[in-house]
């Protein structure tokens, strides 16, 4: 006893891991049915019973074509036009839908049950391809049924079924045949005196039961007259289509079920009831340890309704209580909190909604929109295994220099499989780039402008002296058609009315060629050189736009370099941006794009004025700024020393001066006092 207490500290605690068995259950296979049998012999009702009972997909011609039909697409509408013009759909068709529908994100979560597969139908595929496209099947079956009935039996069952006109409803026999529900009748009263004696009411129950029975045979004759025969349903034509199953499919079939497990090979007997048919399937299932594909229970309805601004606790605790599956067993909060999980793979982070609200396995999603639901509620597998929860990174950090941003940046990259966009060595050299080439685009653009003015101006002038009465002929290559063509209309006039009057002949130069102008011609090369000094400040009339298009760009060349930088990422995703400068314009234009981070990182020091930072700087740059210091102090002690040297320069020119005034005083004095002893 001591021991045991020793081993088991908590002995009240679940020794299994809930997300554990979470994690196993989305990372099995579904389990897949395949139901063998002759036509008629019940696969689609069964089919039918084990959908609804296993939450499995139903994968027959019928349902798909309703299913493509019904929604708007270009397969629906091309399905449909054929119905309605009376044309059959192909088998080729009939069978890629099929297997678009075995591929499907559907089927990968809740499994599938085929029934017409291999078919009798030999147009499109033999029943060996049918049946080796089975065996190839991304989700190979788990379990087969074999449904066995003798020939007679299914024949006569068969050909005793009856369609109602009108509601297309399938009666068997003894639906409808008053001989056969009279048999039966009188074969239930006499069980049932076989196994009672006389008791008292026994007289009541028999009334009842006439009542009952004269008001199915009511029933029966109001039916019965609506009621008609398939020619499918004939006998010579079951026979026919029972013979040839056995001939070309039985055979193959029976291999495939003797290479199967025979533990997961049911076999069952056709004369038997589809409910008692259907339960046995259930027991066996039961004890094969299968697990049925988990159910998505939408948390809330169109009536009720639910504020969107709800703080999280609050809508978490409302939804909780909402559909619950057991008394005081209440959902559960995801990790993933109110984060839509779909976007979240896609690599967006978005809030999700509570009118899209999903429990799973005991959990709670919030899905972010209607289309999410609709995605999520078809498999929601691919969003919710590990390593999901994970974030997209997608982020922006800014700070001074020195302030340890890159090397955060490459540690962030670092653990989150993504890579570091440099701001100055990716976006802005394609920028310069970029704006290079505006600029010789303009050049080139001035310079065949200028070529076109400085023509222009010289033919200007080239027919204003010919309209003078003066030829001239220079040499050139460009020669205009037009300009001559006109030209000599001109002179042919002026040659006929100076005819008239005065009688002699002139003759005009009819060919009037420039000289060639390029760009090296010095008019054209001045205004190239004004264009060039106006280009040196050119610039984009949006340059904010154009930064964030290129920053878009290769954002975009970065998440396809890293899409598959661990398994199970995010699809967009995967990069920090650092070095971007921090310019309002430049983020609302971002904004407008869409190419926003899920989270900025500023980082700042505001200790001490930056005392850490500025002492960092210092060391980093301690050889730079050191003789920089001493540059200065020794500029200070120099221009020191010049101001010394100027003021000791000033006092000497000044004792100098005193010095020669006090010299010329004496003098004058001892002049003066000369002047007096010779007087």
């Amino acid at each position: 006893m001591t021991s045991q207490e020793k081993t088991e500290k908590h002995p009240f605690a679940d020794i299994f891991n809930e997300d554990e068995a979470d994690i196993n259950f989305m990372l099995s296979k579904p389990v897949c049915f395949v139901v063998f049998g002759k036509p008629g012999v019940g696969k689609t009702t069964l089919a039918q019973q084990i959908t609804q009972a296993w939450k499995c997909i139903r994968v027959e011609a019928l349902p798909i074509l309703e299913e493509q039909i019904a929604s708007d697409t270009v397969t629906g509408a091309m399905l449909q036009s054929m119905l309605i013009s009376g044309q059959s759909i192909p088998d080729e068709l009939v069978t890629k839908l099929m297997l678009d529908k075995l591929n499907s994100s559907e089927v990968s979560h809740f499994g599938y049950i085929i029934t017409e597969i291999p078919s009798l139908s030999q147009d499109a595929m033999t029943t060996l391809q049918q049946i080796e496209l089975i065996r190839n099947l991304k989700l190979k079956p788990d379990i087969i049924i074999n449904i066995k009935c003798p020939d007679y039996d299914l024949c006569q069952r068969i050909s005793g079924q009856r369609q109602h006109s009108t509601t297309g409803y399938i009666y068997t026999r003894d639906q409808w045949d008053p001989e056969v529900i009279e048999n039966r009748r009188k074969k239930k009263k006499e069980a049932q005196k076989e196994g009672k004696g006389e008791e008292e009411g026994e007289e009541e129950e028999e009334q009842e039961e006439e009542e009952a029975f004269i008001a199915e045979m009511q029933i029966v004759a109001e039916v019965l007259q609506h009621l008609v025969q398939r020619p499918e349903d004939y006998l010579e034509n079951i026979e026919h289509i029972v013979n040839l199953y056995k001939e070309i499919i039985l055979h193959p079939l029976e291999e495939v079920m003797a290479e199967h497990d025979s533990q997961y090979l049911i076999e069952l007997d056709g004369n038997k009831p589809p409910e008692e048919l259907f339960m046995t399937v259930m027991d066996r299932l039961k004890y094969l340890n299968l697990k049925r594909a988990a159910v998505i229970t939408k948390l809330q309805s169109t009536e009720e309704d639910i504020n969107d601004t709800m703080e999280n606790d609050e809508l978490f605790r409302t939804l909780a209580s909402y559909k619950l599956i057991a008394p005081r067993y209440r959902w559960q909060r995801s990790r993933w909190g109110r984060t839509c999980p779909v976007t979240l793979k896609e690599g967006n982070i978005f809030q999700g909604l509570p009118d899209f609200s999903v429990s799973f396995l005991g959990k709670m999603y919030c899905l972010s929109s209607e289309e999410a639901l609709k995605t999520f509620l078809l498999n929601p597998r691919p969003y919710l295994i590990p390593p999901m929860p994970a974030p997209p990174f997608k982020v922006f950090i800014f700070g001074p220099q020195s302030s340890g941003k890159t090397t955060l940046s490459n540690l962030l990259a670092k653990h989150y499989k993504g890579k570091v966009v440099d701001y100055d060595k990716v976006i802005q050299p394609r920028f310069d780039k970029a704006l290079e080439m505006l600029t010789r685009n303009t050049i080139a653009e001035a310079t065949e402008a200028a070529i076109k003015v400085v023509k222009e101006r010289l033919l200007l002038e080239l027919q204003a002296k010919n309209a003078d009465g003066v030829s001239y002929s220079f040499t050139a290559v460009f020669t205009f058609e037009s300009q001559r063509e006109s030209s000599l209309e001109d002179n042919e006039e002026a040659k006929m009315k100076s005819d008239d009057k005065d009688g002699n002949k002139m003759s005009y130069v009819t060919d009037y060629e420039i000289e060639e102008v390029t760009a090296d011609h010095p008019e054209v090369l001045s205004i190239i050189n004004e264009t060039v000094k106006m280009a040196k400040n050119m610039n984009f009339e949006q340059p904010h736009e154009k930064i964030a298009e290129i920053l878009d760009e290769v954002l975009q060349e970065v998440v396809e370099e890293n899409k598959n930088r661990f398994y199970g990422a995010p699809k967009y995703g995967g990069w920090i941006l650092d070095n971007c400068p921090l310019v309002k314009e430049l983020w609302m234009v971002l904004v407008d794009k869409g190419v926003l981070p899920d989270l900025v990182i500023c980082l700042s020091d505001t200790e001490n004025n930056g005392k850490y930072l500025y002492n960092r700087l210092y060391l980093e740059n301690k050889q730079e700024i050191d003789s920089k210091i001493l540059e200065r102090l020794l500029d200070e002690l120099l221009k020191e020393r010049k101001e010394e040297e100027a003021a000791r320069k000033v006092k000497e020119e000044a004792l100098r001066i005193e010095e020669e005034n006090r010299k010329l005083l004496e003098a004058m004095t001892a002049k003066a006092k000369g002047k007096h002893k010779i007087i």
